[in-house]
């Protein structure tokens, strides 16, 4: 371990720790951090560099700086000095930690020897970080004695209680379980992490499935059951309801029973369970197929467990999601459950080939056994062909799934497809029968919507009904939505949260400045979720605009003041400075930006942060800073965002029609 400021850096694994908290580098960045202080005395030319961390494949020099730029953004400035025509030299003084060889030889989960998640890494910060304790030799001898007897006592002690419990019920199970297992540290499927709870389950038709309700129930005995939520209210709004429960490291899960509308696998396998686990950050959905309750049961089981091992539900950073599926779907052998949020994630990060790679498997493997999966497969086909701007893929796929959903009468779900369908012809939308495309597929989301029990999807799409009206300029459809959505709001009684977005739109549509300030009002009052944390920012973010283009500069700062994130909070500083003609503030708050947004994967921020800057710094900024900035462009534009942002990159000398074309 190598120390040096507040921070440490493991060699070994290649893991940067500051105040006891775990900092996530690429590998190019450890790397280079790895060379730097391998040798912190030398200068390292470019030609250096790019031979030991690219290995001397073709890249431009100008990935260097940027690489050496964003690891001075996480060490300070300070750390890396440039010597112009010569190269880079580390700058901080270094120290080498020494620990216990005992520590080197602690037991370590078969999983974590491979590759270590950050949570799983920041687990064992503590451990690292405590001072070790010399112990003299005979001191040592005595307490191995002691250990030594303890132990002894122990054994004696468990096989006593085996003989007298061995005919309890369950024992032997427990027993055989225990003895499946090989090294004592690895976890099995009946081992888990944390606390579980399970909501009562409900079914599409609860009086049909009654006693298999009950029976499912007293299977479920390996987790706490609570009745003081509903379980309709929990799959509606599981992130509100399980603030509730007031619990820490907990997995609440619930389910709804279904028959399987399959018509090809209906007989050998009844019974659908629709599965929804909600943990710290976010939630989980599974689909199983059973052949009875004990059958689901112990299915969920095995899943459960292997969700409670992994770090899914407790990652605070988006960007790191793709990593911890891919671990987890390793960690489920043949299961397929990791690989529809895993393929979506890659699609949603424009990582097309290895979406595509994992949409394959999941369609291989799931043709005959799983019909859901199956289906789910080819809707995510459709959103990769969308991603690539393939409308005529994308709309074939999505017609295939349009289907299969509809055959295994999985209602729910052939809405989300139908909304699917509504974007891509939004996308390529041009006249009034375009927009009566729209809105057939939306209208008929919202009625699937309905049908399969799913009040949040259904207003959902509403709101999208009246969102893609008011793009066509029609007034008066986009506030008949808008209310729609709203009573339909009141009717299922759902929670503040839900009306965060008809909200937000009220505002947008408002038709005098009073209004939209006091909707914007009204949107930062709801209730905060991951899901609608999105609207919360905007809202905030247009509402100080309009303050600031009121000559309220203090209403306005007390506006930004209400987000916390570092990165989104610096965005709005900078345009609040910006606004008040301070442009040295508004720079330093653009950079800060800039580069947290980098580090946490946030391409959209740190685009618009980039943009910035170069409006602000064209006459005065650096020259390798401004090539930075347009390099960062260059490199994460996303065709929309391009479009978006056309004329306001045409001030500072970017051809947005051209990089998008080589898109």
């Amino acid at each position: 371990m190598i120390q040096f400021l507040d921070f440490e850096f493991d060699e070994s694994q290649s893991i940067l720790f500051k105040a006891g908290k775990v900092i996530p580098l690429n590998s190019t960045q450890s790397n280079l951090l790895m060379l730097f202080i391998s040798n912190p005395k030398k200068v390292f030319s470019k030609e250096d560099i790019l031979t030991s961390v690219w290995h001397s494949k073709v890249v431009s020099e100008q990935v260097v700086f940027q690489n050496i730029s964003q690891l001075r953004a996480i060490l300070g400035e300070d750390a890396i000095k440039t010597f112009p025509k010569k190269g880079y030299q580390w700058q901080l003084e270094l120290v080498m930690i020494h620990e216990l060889k005992e520590a080197s030889k602690e037991t370590v989960n078969p999983k974590e020897s491979i590759n270590l998640s950050v949570s799983q890494q920041q687990g064992r910060i503590e451990e690292r970080s405590n001072p070790k304790i010399t112990i003299e030799p005979k001191e040592l001898h005595k307490t191995l004695y002691v250990r030594i007897g303890v132990v002894c006592l122990m054994m004696v002690s468990l096989l006593l209680g085996g003989v007298y419990f061995q005919d309890l019920n369950g024992f032997s199970n427990l027993m055989g379980e225990r003895q499946a297992q090989e090294p004592v540290l690895e976890r099995t499927e009946q081992t888990f992490d944390g606390e579980l709870q399970f909501i009562p389950f409900t079914a599409d038709s609860p009086r049909h499935f009654q006693s298999e309700l009950v029976t499912l129930h007293t299977h479920l005995d390996f987790a706490f059951e609570n009745k003081s939520l509903i379980s309709r209210e929990f799959i509606n709004s599981p992130f509100m309801q399980y603030q509730k429960l007031n619990v820490s490291n907990a997995l609440v899960f619930t389910g709804i029973l279904k028959s399987n509308g399959d018509s090809a696998t209906q007989k050998k396998m009844p019974y659908l369970l629709e599965l929804l686990v909600q943990g710290q950050e976010r939630s989980w959905t599974s689909y199983l197929y059973g052949t009875s309750m004990s059958d689901l049961a112990k299915q969920t089981k095995t899943l459960l467990s292997k969700l409670s091992q992994g770090d899914y539900f407790v990652l605070k950073s988006e960007s790191l999601l793709s990593a911890e599926l891919s671990l987890m779907h390793d960690s489920m052998g043949e299961s397929l459950h990791a690989l529809p949020l895993l393929a979506h994630q890659l699609i949603q990060a424009d990582k097309f080939d290895s979406a595509s790679g994992y949409i394959e498997l999941l369609l291989a493997e799931s043709e005959l056994e799983h019909p859901l999966y199956y289906a789910y497969g080819k809707w995510l086909k459709g959103q990769l062909y969308q991603g690539k701007r393939d409308a005529v893929g994308a709309q074939t796929f999505y017609e295939q799934a349009d289907l299969l959903f509809s055959d295994a009468h999985i209602y729910d779900l052939q809405a989300e497809v139908n909304k699917s369908m509504a974007e891509l012809a939004h996308s390529i939308a041009h006249t009034k029968e375009d927009y009566d495309a729209i809105h057939r597929y939306l209208y008929k989301a919202a009625s699937l919507a309905r049908l399969g029990k799913k009040p949040v999807a259904e207003i959902r799409a509403y709101t999208l009904l009246s969102i893609k009206a008011s793009k066509f300029g029609m007034k008066k459809a986009r506030m008949d939505y808008l209310i729609q959505a709203k009573t339909l709001l009141s009717e299922y009684q759902l929670d503040g949260s839900h009306y965060m977005l008809p909200t937000y739109h009220f505002a947008l549509f408002a038709e005098t400045i009073e209004d939209r300030i006091k909707f914007y009002h009204e949107v930062l009052d709801k209730p905060v979720t991951p899901e609608n944390y999105w609207v919360f920012f905007s809202s905030a973010d247009q509402l100080s605009k309009l303050y600031l283009q009121a000559d309220k500069p203090e209403a306005a700062l007390a506006v930004i003041e209400k987000i916390t994130e570092p990165a989104r909070s610096a965005l709005l500083h900078a345009q609040y400075y910006r606004a008040l003609n301070n442009i040295q503030s508004a720079i330093s708050y653009a950079k800060r930006s800039f580069n947290i947004g980098r580090g946490q994967h946030l391409n959209w921020l740190s685009l618009n942060s980039a943009l910035m800057l170069l409006e602000l710094k064209q006459t005065q900024g650096e020259i390798h800073e401004l090539a930075e900035y347009r390099e960062f462009i260059a490199n994460h534009a996303s065709y929309w965002w391009l479009n978006w942002r056309k004329e306001r990159l045409a001030t500072v000398g970017i051809d947005a029609e051209a990089q998008m074309a080589g898109l």
